[in-house]
């Protein structure tokens, strides 16, 4: 009987450290600075989403993508507004933690993360990237979006796309910090890609 009850006690234990280990509780926090493939991870203010969104105008209508999305705020921001969309992060961790957060707020089924390289990601079926990446990484991208439809919308925390003027410049009030400007860009007539994108499933 004795014997029984250790085993009992042992394959509960194992079931519990087995349970922890998949839980979303364990999952590592990122920190402001951590190195990534691309950019390290400095998360965007809730105010400086929020406003981004609203330069955006960003509606249930709208299929938002953001390249190196972290942990998924602008997202999942934008999936509360009732749009659907999806984030493309090339740290694994990140992915599970921004999946996490979706759950968390409700909105999972409208927010979707993917594991991957931002410069091999199909961005095609967007109608606005929600972007906080480096002047080089812009520049290196500059072609995918010029492919996009005309008209689409580009929103950039902090940084400009070079050659490109915006058509809207905007600051976020309370705690932002030093990253409280974003750039609204619309991608030009006989930039690329004039025909309308395939619908998102």
């Amino acid at each position: 009987m004795q014997t029984n009850n250790c085993l009992k006690a042992l394959c509960f234990l194992a079931c519990a450290a087995g349970a922890a280990l998949l839980s979303p509780a364990s999952l590592a926090q990122p920190y402001i600075g951590q190195d990534g493939k691309d950019v390290m991870w400095v998360p965007t203010p809730p105010t400086l989403v929020e406003k981004m969104l609203d330069m955006a105008r960003v509606t249930a209508r709208d299929y938002v993508i953001d390249l190196g999305s972290g942990d998924g705020r602008n997202v999942i921001a934008a999936a509360k507004r009732g749009a659907r969309g999806k984030g493309i992060e090339y740290d694994s961790g990140l992915v599970e933690l921004s999946r996490q957060n979706a759950r968390a707020e409700g909105v999972a089924d409208r927010a979707r993360f993917v594991e991957g390289d931002m410069f091999e990601a199909d961005i095609s079926k967007a109608t606005v990237l929600a972007l906080f990446l480096l002047p080089d990484n812009l520049t290196r991208l500059k072609p995918k979006f010029e492919r996009l439809r005309p008209g689409t919308r580009i929103v950039t925390n902090g940084y400009t796309i070079d050659g490109w003027e915006p058509a809207e410049v905007g600051t976020a009030q309370g705690d932002c910090g030093q990253w409280c400007t974003a750039y609204l860009y619309l991608v030009p007539e006989g930039a690329g890609n004039a025909t309308s994108p395939e619908p998102v499933r």
